[in-house]
This record gives C-alpha cells, sequence and structure tokens, in this order.
C-alpha cells in the first residue's frame, strides 16, 4: 500500500522528474487556454491546420450554415476545457503524488496521457490532418513527458530500504507516519 512520503526524502531524480511533469501539465493548461481563445478568431480549424487541409473558410462556412460554425465552436471549446482538465490533473498527480513515491499516481498520470494520445491521435492521420504543424508540438510534449515518466517511476527500492537485521521498512516508518516513532 502506497502511503504519504515527504518528497525531501525521495530520490533527486524521481522529484525532478515529478516536477517536470507538473510542468507539462502547467503547459498543458496554457496551451489550452491559447486553444480556447483561438475559438474565437477568424479560423474555423485548430491551430497547425491549414486552409489547404480543410477547404473552406470560416466565412464560407458561416455563408453556408451558421449553426454548423456554432456546433464546431462548441466542440472546440469543449475539447479545450477536457485539455485544461487534463493538464491539471497530470500536474497535481506529479506534484503530489509521484514525487512523493506514490506509484498509484504515476500509474494515474500514465493512463490519463494514454487514453488522451490514443483516442485523439488516429483521427489526425485517418482525416489527413496529421502535419508537422498541427501534431508536432504534441509529439514533442509525449516525448518529453514519456522520458520524465521513465525516470520519475518509484522502484521498490526506494520505496523500501532494509534494516540490519534484514527486515523492511518503508520510507513511511522512517519519517514517523501511522504513529511509529
Amino acid at each position: 500500500m502506497d502511503t504519504a512520503r515527504d518528497p525531501d526524502v525521495m530520490p533527486p531524480r524521481i522529484r525532478r522528474a515529478a516536477q517536470f511533469i507538473a510542468l507539462l501539465g502547467v503547459l498543458q493548461i496554457l496551451s489550452m487556454v491559447h486553444f480556447f481563445i483561438y475559438n474565437f478568431g477568424d479560423q474555423i480549424t485548430e491551430r497547425g491546420v491549414a486552409l489547404s487541409e480543410v477547404g473552406v473558410t470560416k466565412a464560407q462556412v458561416q455563408a453556408f450554415s451558421e449553426d454548423l460554425v456554432n456546433y464546431i465552436s462548441h466542440l472546440h471549446i469543449a475539447i479545450a476545457g477536457y485539455g485544461m482538465a487534463t493538464g491539471l490533473v497530470v500536474a497535481l498527480l506529479a506534484w503530489f503524488g509521484i514525487q512523493r513515491g506514490m506509484r498509484w499516481a504515476w500509474w494515474a498520470t500514465i493512463g490519463t496521457i494514454s487514453v488522451s494520445a490514443v483516442v485523439g491521435i488516429p483521427a489526425h492521420f485517418v482525416y489527413g490532418l496529421a502535419t508537422v504543424s498541427h501534431l508536432g508540438p504534441p509529439f514533442v510534449l509525449l516525448t518529453v513527458f514519456a522520458i520524465a515518466a521513465a525516470m520519475s517511476y518509484p522502484t521498490s527500492s526506494v520505496l523500501y530500504s532494509k534494516r540490519p537485521n534484514g527486515t523492511v521498512e518503508t520510507d513511511a516508518r522512517k519519517s514517523g507516519a501511522h504513529g511509529s516513532p
């Protein structure tokens, strides 16, 4: 069972990698704020998708159907909200969980990012929207995240240490948690 640990007793590699993952979560939030604001501009598409990929401008779609423009806009707003929430979850799990060596937080973070990527990315290839300008930044962030995640995995040797008599002592007991001296 994972117990709360003081991040200062965790190895520096775990602390730094967890802090970097938290920073990536904050960058995700900022990216989605930009995505949200971009929605109200003159473009009908997302960032990095050029007119050549979709073949019509926002004005042309508005001339065809104002309701369609509103529908596309509401989808962009929803994606921005879900993206901000994902960034917040990743940042909080990294800062308050991974940094303290909690495996459940590490797995929850990996699961959150994996589901987002597995669900969101393939359609870009199916519909011909997988341009470097559109998917390049997310792929860079996913690569950096994967490296930081690998560096922050709390191994058993980090979580438990042996006493001279051969019994196992957890970090929680060392720090006096759960009423232990």
